[in-house]
């Protein structure tokens, strides 16, 4: 299903997001891993094999279309063809940045990205449901992921917000929760 010309709504799990959970829904919402928990979504985004098993058991919505890497797709989790992009960066470092690569594939025009708590926390609002390798929570922030939301951001407008405006990223905008209007 394409969504040429729209703008996706992109959920990362960073503590900030809860405060628009409540949001009316948008035209196209892209969320990672156990967003279903707190939004409905178009779209979920999930990176790691234990996510996928454990949004599988607790059942899978017919109405979203699930999302991964090539190595873990199944029936019902699509691989994002994140290899046909051309990024000379990469793509596809965690859920979060896969899901930033699904606007891509979907033809949006524009990202609105919330839940963006790089440089602050490796906190997620999910961390209990979490498997994570060798009993260590993942660091948010790499200069590789930097590096590919810029170069995203040459191809498509990309708009964070959140409070703590930074200007660390080019082609990037920030607004804060006070001017964001859904």
């Amino acid at each position: 299903m394409r969504e040429d010309g729209k703008t996706a709504t992109v959920w990362f799990n960073g503590p900030s997001v809860r405060q628009f959970l409540d949001m009316p829904p948008q035209p196209v919402e892209i969320g990672c891993n156990f967003i279903e928990q707190h939004r409905r979504v178009d779209h979920v985004c999930a990176y790691d094999r234990p996510v996928i098993e454990k949004l599988t058991k607790a059942g899978l919505k017919e109405h979203v279309q699930y999302w991964t890497r090539r190595h873990f797709k199944t029936e019902r989790f699509r691989e994002v063809p994140i290899d046909q992009f051309g990024f000379k960066h990469g793509a596809g470092f965690d859920s979060g940045t896969l899901a930033l690569s699904v606007a891509f594939v979907l033809g949006c025009e524009k990202i609105t990205l919330l839940g963006f708590d790089w440089h602050i926390t490796n906190d997620s609002l999910y961390d209990q449901d979490y498997t994570w390798r060798n009993g260590k929570r993942p660091i948010k922030f790499t200069l590789a992921k930097k590096n590919f939301i810029e170069e995203l951001g040459e191809k498509m407008h990309i708009e964070i917000v959140h409070d703590d405006v930074r200007d660390k990223y080019k082609n990037v905008s920030w607004i804060p929760t006070k001017d964001f209007i859904p």
